[in-house]
């Protein structure tokens, strides 16, 4: 008797988004809105561009627990470097900078010095809040041009919103990458087994280097877009990015134990989180019930991974 065919890691994530989609658009009458929907691909891009790098990461078998706290710094620098006079471009590479920075230090410290990235990352997700919120003595700079904001909140190109063009860069970039790379195949192996690919002569500490840089990039350019949107540089900006971001990830069917990663989930984990927070405010409730549920949503996602690991080792 032929064997049936096991269905992709990304259909239980994408039966998840069409139901959901279904009940907000039933019982939330401005759920189904082209304005809504626009809204929507708008705020998706911050979480998708942090969510990919972070896919990046947790395919390695690593974790980024700092992406919140560091999405904050990173858009309090671009909005000191402007408040003092500096052309859009020297702050947005500033952005850019500081995530590139702290992720090449995440890359060194766990790559090299062979330190577990959850610690590192957590002392970072500390420090870098603490700094975004020295950067300004705790206060929001309102110093974002006009031109910054409107690129990236009122500008569409094909009749579609910029950001969401951005998203889908985001997600054809990541696919190449893991799927039609030596480095990507790098990234696989590393998280699969570290010391049988360690032994087969791939440089895992330049592999993770280049791994947590990328991270950082993500978060730098989530930065911009997060200040851009809002017109305005905050401390607090990105919180709970975190938890969004690693749900996301999971969700979409990449192993939290690494080796085995898909874009495409991630993507639609992504799309998952953005409806959900969105209906429960459509609906009249508030936010930490939405946050419960994304809470929820990984713990199911980590369960029915380990779930799914016993079927296959039997």
């Amino acid at each position: 008797m032929p064997k049936m065919r096991s269905l992709p890691p990304e259909a239980g994530v994408a039966l998840v988004f069409v139901l959901i989609v279904t009940f907000f658009s039933w019982r939330a009458p401005d759920f189904a809105t082209w304005a809504n929907i626009r809204l929507l691909t708008k705020q998706s891009a911050e979480l998708m561009l942090v969510s990919l790098g972070m896919t990046v990461v947790i395919a390695t078998g690593g974790i980024d627990l700092s992406v919140g706290s560091l999405l904050g710094l990173s858009g309090m620098v671009l909005g000191i470097v402007l408040l003092h006079g500096g052309s859009t471009i020297i702050a947005c590479l500033a952005a850019l900078g500081v995530g590139l920075l702290v992720g090449a230090l995440h890359g060194v410290l766990i790559g090299r010095a062979r330190m577990p990235s959850i610690l590192v990352t957590l002392a970072s997700y500390a420090a870098a809040r603490a700094g975004a919120t020295m950067v300004y003595n705790g206060g929001s700079i309102s110093a974002i041009p006009l031109s910054l904001n409107e690129l990236f909140d009122n500008t569409l190109f094909a009749g579609l919103p910029v950001l969401l063009w951005v998203s889908v860069i985001g997600i054809v970039f990541s696919w190449v990458l893991l799927r039609r790379t030596s480095f990507g195949r790098s990234v696989l192996a590393l998280g699969g087994n570290r010391r049988a690919t360690y032994l087969s002569g791939v440089p895992t500490a330049r592999i993770e280097l280049w791994v947590y840089m990328l991270s950082g990039l993500c978060v730098g350019l989530a930065a911009i877009i997060d200040a851009a949107l809002k017109a305005t540089a905050t401390p607090d900006a990105g919180q709970y990015l975190e938890l969004q971001a690693i749900t996301a990830v999971v969700l979409g069917g990449t192993a939290i134990t690494g080796g085995q990663a898909t874009i495409l989930g991630t993507a639609l984990g992504v799309a998952v989180i953005t409806v959900l927070l969105s209906g429960v405010r459509l609906m009249g409730m508030e936010d930490r019930v939405g946050w419960f549920f994304v809470g929820v949503a990984l713990l199911l996602a980590v369960e029915a991974q380990r779930g799914w690991k016993k079927k296959g080792d039997i």
